[in-house]
């Protein structure tokens, strides 16, 4: 691990476990090798977050302008960020991602595309599960609970005082789908996901009763 990426890290997990007792649940038994991570997406917290509470290296996508200036650029890809245009399903960006796969890399995917503007959950756009399915990588479902109270899309400002917990779901393997038609497995992995996700938020909210 990079000891920029760790020191930020470090301080950011710091940042969270003081002001939103944040905890982190399902990472007992990490996924060796390439994988893609996939949360839901409800605040501009939801980045940081991931990356303490997986206990290995993760990458990102960012738009491409936040790398305009010279010190943001440096800053954002020190810290694994890649730039790609606003969908991760152009192009460019599903090769920048397939390269991130193909080095064994975890690459963070919010699969409902967008940051929900009430908290609640979207539906599941085809790109996660056809990436996965063109490298062969499991998807790890993930739910953020308490992000969006301390920071929704539509504040400028954060919140302080909340509980923020972060799960991980079961992996969900490719082989099952690998015989069925590309269409298909694309529908029945993004409904697979979006199952997981919604069991991993009922159970955020038994944990917090």
């Amino acid at each position: 691990m990079k000891a920029f990426y760790w020191f930020t890290r470090f301080s950011l997990s710091r940042f969270f476990h003081l002001l939103y007792r944040c905890k982190v649940y399902g990472t007992e038994h990490p996924v060796k090798g390439r994988a893609i991570i996939a949360p839901n997406h409800t605040s501009f917290f939801d980045p940081p977050i991931i990356a303490i509470a997986w206990p290995e290296e993760v990458h990102f996508l960012a738009k491409a302008s936040l790398f305009q200036t010279s010190y943001m650029k440096w800053l954002i890809k020190k810290l694994n960020a890649h730039p790609v245009n606003e969908s991760a399903q152009d192009i460019k960006s599903m090769k920048t991602i397939c390269k991130l796969l193909e080095e064994e890399k975890k690459v963070v995917i919010f699969p409902e595309g967008e940051r929900s503007h009430h908290g609640d959950l979207l539906s599941i756009k085809s790109g996660v599960a056809m990436l996965a399915l063109r490298m062969k990588c499991p998807i790890i479902p993930a739910y953020i609970e308490g992000a969006y109270e301390a920071w929704p899309r539509n504040s400028r400002l954060p919140k302080f005082g909340n509980k923020i917990t972060i799960l991980f779901g079961k992996p969900i393997a490719m082989e099952p789908y690998l015989h069925m038609h590309k269409k298909e497995a694309q529908q029945a992995i993004s409904e697979h996901l979006l199952e997981e996700i919604r069991k991993l938020k009922h159970k955020a909210g038994s944990l917090g009763k």
